[in-house]
């Protein structure tokens, strides 16, 4: 840590001034200590009793999908102190560890993938076919892929099944190469089934490749809650299939948004695809 460094933490303590040593006040202490500092999303493993603590004093704890998340502001120590003042458990690593992985995480979640499915149908081609020049990425996430670097093609895992998600239309692909998505929500895919994709490789085709996601391309609107809920039916889909379901890899789908309301504009192979609202 550099002398700069150090002082800068100096400041920040003195600007927030002592941490709290009773559970008295707690709450006008912490609505202070929130105008000073953003919030962070933090998912804690909390009982019940835990969770009308946290919200007693004033802090926002959601319930979603059995996931429990802490907003709580950039202040790690700030955390492991009214945690202890509470009487709950401690965050393993520390507050701010936990803290400094959750902002990470997100950064990850805000911003496109960094590889993309290739962008084949350039600005200028997508105004002349109808629609308008911006560039927007769709988030698909692809369970049992390996990634071979020196051309970037996708392969199967291990003869794992390959499931792809598209987070912001919240359907299953039916195919990877060219993008295609489902015509029901994975809400229904109990009744409808989740397709299984197959990677073509060999003398006639080639495997679906993968590239830079260009900087032109935007993350589309709620983003980060459609990547989420994605997660989550992937986790129930690996629970119901006996754990064959892996991690998944994100992939950034490029579209173009149409003029006025209508169809988006794939940007891989130039077909229409489903309305959908991009911010």
């Amino acid at each position: 840590m550099t002398p700069e460094d150090v002082l800068t933490v100096l400041r920040r303590q003195r600007a927030r001034g002592p941490l709290p040593s009773t559970a008295e006040g707690l709450s006008g202490w912490i609505a202070a200590l929130e105008k000073r500092l953003p919030p962070v999303g933090l998912e804690l493993p909390l009982a019940a009793d835990a969770v009308s603590r946290l919200r007693a004093v004033g802090l926002v704890v959601e319930e979603d999908g059995g996931k429990t998340v802490l907003r709580f502001c950039a202040d790690g120590d700030a955390l492991d102190r009214i945690l202890a003042l509470l009487g709950l458990p401690v965050v393993e690593g520390g507050g701010a560890a936990a803290l400094l992985a959750a902002i990470d995480r997100q950064a990850q979640v805000d911003n496109p993938p960094a590889l993309s499915l290739p962008l084949r149908i350039q600005p200028a081609k997508a105004c002349s076919l109808g629609w308008s020049s911006d560039l927007f990425s769709l988030t698909v996430l692809i369970s049992n892929v390996t990634l071979r670097e020196q051309d970037g093609a996708l392969l199967p895992a291990d003869g794992r099944p390959v499931v792809a998600i598209c987070a912001e239309y919240d359907r299953p692909l039916t195919s990877l190469d060219p993008p295609s998505v489902a015509d029901y929500r994975l809400g229904n895919a109990r009744v409808e089934g989740v397709p299984l994709l197959r990677l073509a490789g060999g003398w006639l085709r080639s495997r679906p490749r993968l590239e830079p996601t260009t900087r032109l391309a935007r993350a589309a609107a709620g983003r980060p809650e459609a990547v989420a809920r994605a997660e989550r039916f992937l986790e129930e889909l690996g629970k119901a299939w006996k754990q064959r379901i892996g991690s998944a890899l994100q992939v950034a789908w490029p579209v173009y948004r149409s003029e006025r309301a209508g169809p988006l504009l794939d940007a891989v192979v130039g077909r229409p695809l489903p309305e959908m609202q991009l911010v």
